[in-house]
């Protein structure tokens, strides 16, 4: 499996929208092959930071997620939106519970 944690602060007045370009990615993300999990959070602690957790079946599947129209569409509203570009952890799972 391939996981990707990612951080993203949202810019000043940009939380909502971003929020709602996030949800939308969730929603796109249940329909992809190969995606296993694609959620989104929010720290309690941050109050302008969301968390991505992605997992996928392998690093593939994660490229070809990365080529969708809405993929590419949402990324290239990141400029207006975020406060600073995404931190992206790449990780491969050696262990976990069912995500079911």
């Amino acid at each position: 499996m391939f996981v990707l944690l990612v951080e993203l602060e949202a810019k000043a007045g940009a939380f909502e929208e971003l929020e709602k370009v996030l949800k939308s990615l969730v929603e796109m993300a249940a329909h992809e092959p190969g995606t296993l999990y694609y959620s989104v959070q929010v720290p309690e602690n941050k109050s302008n930071t969301f968390i991505l957790y992605e997992c996928y079946a392998d690093r593939a599947a994660w490229e070809a997620h990365m080529v969708f129209e809405q993929v590419r569409e949402a990324l290239g509203r990141f400029d207006n939106l975020l406060l600073a570009p995404p931190r992206i952890t790449f990780c491969e799972m050696i262990a976990s519970t069912s995500l079911d």
